[in-house]
């Protein structure tokens, strides 16, 4: 029996916005499941975190990290589906879902533009994931009055840079960093 809760069974948080609900198939046939994320989410994010690689880790938080803590886990789930939103890529039955990549944007106060990102599992890396998680996240910035979606990534990480390039996104070195790079995204480019 699985201690996972029934997604029909959890009540939606307040303004949880369910028409950003899904499903998306991939090449092989694969179904996955895209949604916002909500905190019940907690322990299913906790393992989608403790199962990246280190690498992929590094080069999303562009720092080393061993372990995330259940508080930092829950601040990840703390959002508002308006200025803070968190689209998750769901696969499994729904009673024991695995969350195999994530895409989030944070608003920068009383501004148009957002702080994004993206981690998807080194198991889905190249499977065209990361552009669909990010495509919903767009689509969902620009709904709730976002008209730019940024990042940074370290030097080295040169293939999410070719993506974000292919994406749409502008890419360039931030002078005087060390080669940090800053991607932006117009979300008036992106197709509905």
């Amino acid at each position: 029996m699985s201690d996972v809760p029934n997604p029909s069974s959890v009540p939606r948080p307040p303004g949880y916005p369910a028409d950003l609900e899904r499903d998306w198939h991939a090449a092989d046939g694969t179904v996955v499941h895209i949604r916002p994320l909500r905190p019940d989410d907690l322990e299913s994010e906790i393992q989608f975190i403790q199962g990246l690689s280190e690498q992929t880790l590094y080069l999303r938080l562009q720092y080393y990290m061993r372990e995330v803590s259940r508080a930092d886990a829950e601040r990840l789930l703390a959002i508002d589906y308006h200025n803070l939103m968190a689209i998750g890529a769901l696969v499994g039955e729904p009673q024991g879902e695995t969350i195999v990549g994530v895409s989030r944007y944070a608003r920068i106060d009383d501004t148009d533009r957002a702080e994004c990102a993206i981690v998807v599992t080194d198991a889905w890396h190249g499977r065209g994931l990361g552009t669909e998680l990010m495509r919903s996240l767009g689509i969902a910035a620009r709904a709730r009055g976002i008209r730019t979606l940024e990042g940074t990534s370290l030097g080295e990480n040169q293939r999410i840079h070719a993506w974000a390039r292919r994406f749409g996104f502008q890419v360039r070195t931030e002078p005087n960093t060390g080669g940090q790079v800053v991607i932006q995204l117009d979300l008036s480019s992106l197709p509905a």
